[in-house]
């Protein structure tokens, strides 16, 4: 994956937050999960996740933003790669409490130079009302896709972070943590792409604890 934490820091304070112990490294015979957790400060939670399974011959990246203190979409970026097969998700959330389409108008003028890439379909699932047009999901052989996906995500990042250090900050962050949290809730109670395999893997109390305090930063 691109390096998000220096693009992050020409715009942002960014300082790296302790995991607890027993979230750090989450074990089991089917997967290894590592988190790295950071504070933007000003802007919110950010988090990374490198996980392997299947002996690691699938290896599985992910960043997930929370931007608690601007009024901007939950983002999460994951790249999986089994055996050259390489999946690209970015994908946009709409937790805002007040609607403003420039930066989802911004990115869709990016993606429009990326369509060319295979596409991967996508099942369906209960939050696909809240989830952003300017998301992209493209799946190839990795020869084929990982140049131009890092391509692609490092000028998300970059003008995700630009248009987020010009505005203000919001007036109420108690309302959009509980926005952000309503959406892990939701990931939670109806399920997500990751959900079950950590259900199954790790159980119910302890994802949601994983989730809400490292993943998403939610967590009161």
């Amino acid at each position: 994956m691109i390096d998000i934490i220096e693009i992050a820091k020409k715009y942002f304070t960014v300082t790296e937050k302790e995991v607890d112990p027993e979230f750090k490294v989450l074990k089991s015979s089917k997967m290894t999960a590592e988190a790295n957790q950071y504070i933007v400060e000003g802007l919110g939670n950010m988090t990374f996740q490198n996980a392997k399974a299947m002996f690691g011959l699938m290896k599985m990246e992910m960043v997930c933003i929370t931007p608690l203190n601007r009024d901007l979409p939950l983002i999460s970026c994951d790249i999986v790669d089994v055996l050259g097969n390489y999946t690209f998700i970015f994908e946009l959330y709409d937790v805002m409490l007040d609607k403003d389409d420039k930066l989802n108008a911004a990115l869709n003028a990016i993606k429009a130079d990326y369509e060319n890439l295979p596409d991967t379909p996508l099942e369906e699932h209960w939050y696909d009302s809240i989830r952003l047009d300017s998301s992209v999901s493209k799946k190839a052989k990795k020869k084929v896709l990982k140049v131009p996906c890092d391509e692609l995500a490092t000028k998300y990042f970059e003008t995700i972070f630009a248009m987020a250090k010009e505005m203000p900050e919001v007036s109420d962050v108690e309302a959009k943590r509980e926005a952000s949290d309503a959406y892990v809730n939701g990931l939670l109670t109806q399920g997500g792409a990751a959900t079950k395999v950590f259900f199954d893997t790790f159980g119910e109390e302890k994802t949601t604890e994983y989730f809400k305090k490292v993943i998403f930063g939610t967590a009161k």
